[in-house]
């Protein structure tokens, strides 16, 4: 029971950071969407759609992490790894995306090739594109934050960003 609890607590502790990032960046994308869409109230329905893809995308980044060619770059200089989970973690992003438009036509016309027909037809393609881009940049943040986090370490980080004034002007002179 134990390890088990330990594994299960060690998971959380991994997806806990990814996932309350994307819970707020999801929210920005549906307020985004919102806007674009003319709709001024942001029903309570948005804000479930946010935490489970945060959720999902929490879980995602875990299990992108795991595969082994997730490091690719790792003996590179460190924008390559940047760039590259970017580009790893916003396919996923789109996949999911995709899955998402999908799965509601595929039950409604029953085969594939007909609901990937519709969906290329219902698909608000300025809206895909708008939240991928917008995404794009949010991850980039993010793999910036982790490799800083990953480079620096978290208590020289957390030191910096919060702790005592006087102690980082002390080091300065």
């Amino acid at each position: 029971m134990n390890k088990a609890f330990t594994f299960v607590k060690k998971e959380f502790l991994e997806m806990l950071p990814p996932t309350i990032f994307f819970f707020v960046v999801f929210h920005v994308l549906l307020f985004t969407r919102a806007l674009m869409a003319e709709e001024y109230g942001i029903p309570l329905t948005y804000s479930a759609a946010a935490l489970i893809g945060a959720l999902i995308a929490g879980k995602s980044i875990l299990i992108a992490d795991a595969l082994p060619f997730v490091n690719l770059f790792h003996n590179k200089r460190l924008i390559y790894n940047v760039l590259w989970r970017t580009f790893l973690y916003l396919g996923i992003v789109v996949l999911f995306q995709f899955l998402e438009e999908l799965i509601p036509l595929v039950s409604k016309h029953g085969a594939n090739v007909t609901a990937i027909a519709e969906l290329s037809k219902e698909m608000k393609w300025h809206q895909f594109w708008a939240t991928n881009i917008l995404c794009a940049l949010f991850l980039i943040f993010y793999n910036l934050a982790t490799a800083t986090v990953e480079v620096v370490g978290r208590n020289a980080l957390m030191e910096m960003f919060f702790g005592s004034r006087s102690n980082s002007l002390n080091k300065d002179v």
